[in-house]
């Protein structure tokens, strides 16, 4: 048996042939003797760095929306079986929605693109551009380096370019569950061009959605890919923004405390790097020599920043729009928390139709970055009243398949593989 297997759910969306019509392995001509006599454009081997070759790719899977908005999901995988059988099972789920063929898959070489391309019905691209190895010797790296890292910078780049190409992205982690298309509440928060999943601190920077906006907007997301290559790359520019800091450096470059820092630096238009970098150089279990954050004014910098960033928030209604004002299936009065902003919500009726959401202003725009309420983006517990559902509570491979037994949502036939291997990508 094949590491993944082909899915039935998959049929039920296929995606069109002119999708997959690129040379290389992203697309039907990759058998082709070294590409000799393809035309001059597409996306040549499956490299996205190939000139053009980003936004050729995204024409070919956007689905064009009536509000003239060129709708992409985006998502990355890595190559071992556990992370394909993930990246698999939320295909099928995207599937059920009608979004599969919508989705730009980015693989972490072209090798596993050649995997991919045998028992999945789509193309594949991956990036010249990505970290093969370790680049440098932070503490981050030596302790945490893994295929996750190699992602890191290049979703959030890529993100950036195809915005700026005119393009409404939907970046999203592998291990999620797709229940409703979430585009149809996106379109209606039409104030805010950037919507983000709510996490503890601030952000989840596995879920992130982007339109064209403000330049303030585009350039969050551009600051975010500049502070994660810089800190993989350089992790001894530690020393020029953290004035207590010393070597060896933990350069933390984890691209969640980095959205975090950039969301609190665009909204209080004041460039930080407290949250992301200094907190990390300070005394950790792993770097035990560094000084007593609690003790720092850097600390109480940090509380106060996120305190009027919170402060700046307002608070918009959504209607969310999957409910249509009916009951749904097995509504009995229930009621669960939305975690993004600590109010309760009825499960089902009409009084859940409508959740508010904390949005902020960028910059001198009118444009605006929000934080998605639960029915949107949601962490677990899972209910089948929100859109996306992430697990990134569930550590690992076998917890995150328990979790989707649980709940039903596991479609992957059962294959040979390290039950403990964790899933890699996002």
């Amino acid at each position: 048996m094949s590491l993944l297997t082909a899915l039935v759910a998959l049929a039920a969306d296929p995606v069109p042939p002119s999708s997959s019509s690129g040379p290389g392995p992203g697309g039907a001509s990759a058998r082709h003797h070294h590409n000799q006599g393809q035309p001059f454009t597409g996306w040549p081997l499956g490299d996205l760095e190939a000139p053009g070759a980003l936004l050729a790719a995204a024409a070919s899977l956007a689905r064009r929306a009536a509000n003239g908005d060129k709708e992409l999901i985006f998502m990355a995988t890595g190559s071992d079986a556990n992370s394909l059988s993930v990246t698999n099972n939320s295909l099928v789920t995207l599937a059920t929605l009608g979004l599969r063929r919508h989705v730009m898959l980015l693989a972490d070489g072209w090798q596993t693109c050649e995997v991919l391309r045998a028992v999945l019905y789509g193309p594949c691209f991956w990036s010249s551009r990505m970290l093969r190895r370790q680049p440098a010797d932070s503490i981050t790296l030596r302790k945490f380096w893994d295929f996750r890292f190699r992602f890191y910078y290049i979703k959030k780049k890529y993100m950036a370019l195809l915005v700026e190409g005119g393009y409404a992205v939907l970046q999203a982690d592998t291990d999620t569950v797709w229940m409703h298309d979430p585009f149809r509440m996106l379109r209606l928060m039409r104030d805010a061009s950037l919507v983000i999943m709510r996490d503890v601190g601030i952000a989840n920077a596995g879920v992130v959605y982007a339109r064209p906006g403000s330049m303030s907007a585009l350039r969050l997301l551009d600051e975010v890919a500049w502070r994660v290559q810089l800190l993989q790359n350089h992790p001894e520019i530690v020393a020029r923004i953290v004035p207590f800091a010393r070597p060896p450096y933990y350069a933390n470059s984890d691209d969640q405390t980095i959205l975090d820092d950039v969301l609190v630096s665009a909204v209080l238009r004041n460039r930080t790097f407290l949250g992301s970098t200094a907190r990390f150089e300070a005394s950790t279990r792993y770097k035990p020599a560094g000084p007593k954050w609690d003790l720092l004014p850097d600390a109480r910098l940090l509380r106060a920043a996120r305190v009027a960033f919170w402060r700046a928030a307002r608070y918009p209604g959504m209607t969310i729009p999957w409910l249509n004002g009916t009951l749904p299936d097995g509504c009995g009065g229930q009621r669960y928390a939305d975690g993004a902003f600590g109010a309760t919500t009825a499960r089902c009726g009409r009084a859940s139709r409508v959740q508010s959401f904390p949005a902020f202003g960028l910059g001198s725009s009118s444009d605006l970055v929000g934080i998605a309420p639960r029915a949107l983006f949601a962490l677990m517990p899972y209910s089948d009243l929100n859109a996306v559902t992430h697990l990134t509570a569930a550590r690992g491979f076998s917890a995150k398949k328990a979790r989707l037994k649980q709940i039903g949502k596991w479609f992957v036939e059962e294959r040979e593989a390290p039950a403990d291997e964790p899933p890699r990508g996002g």
